[in-house]
């Protein structure tokens, strides 16, 4: 059973907390409530170089970018996703077909990353 000194504690400890759970959710709303896009790069655009290669870049940001193409093979037709290395905003990320006697590549995106 529950003394009055026991009962004294739970109350104490209980109006002790209440200010943290208070401040602990003032502080996570903001948080929850940003949108993941805000964070992200943007203002992207990008440049072919050849025929067989296309660069892209971002100019505002925080996160990263890449460039993603298409690459057809002239001989066969085959075609294939190819991705530059990803880079911070004001980078250029160069996607590269392979064998570029025979590829045509294409823009398709720019990925981008928080």
């Amino acid at each position: 059973m529950l003394n009055r000194k026991t009962l004294g504690k739970r109350k104490l400890t209980s109006l002790l907390s209440t200010p943290l759970l208070l401040g602990g959710i003032a502080v996570a709303a903001p948080i929850a409530l940003a949108s993941p896009a805000s964070a992200a790069v943007h203002g992207c655009g990008f440049h072919q170089i050849n025929t067989y290669s296309i660069s892209s870049t971002c100019h505002y940001g925080p996160g990263e970018q890449r460039a993603k193409i298409r690459c057809t093979d002239g001989i066969t037709g085959d075609s294939y996703i190819a991705y530059g290395p990803w880079k911070q905003w004001y980078q250029d990320s160069v996607a590269v077909c392979g064998a570029p006697q025979r590829t045509n590549a294409r823009f398709i995106d720019t990925q981008v990353r928080d």
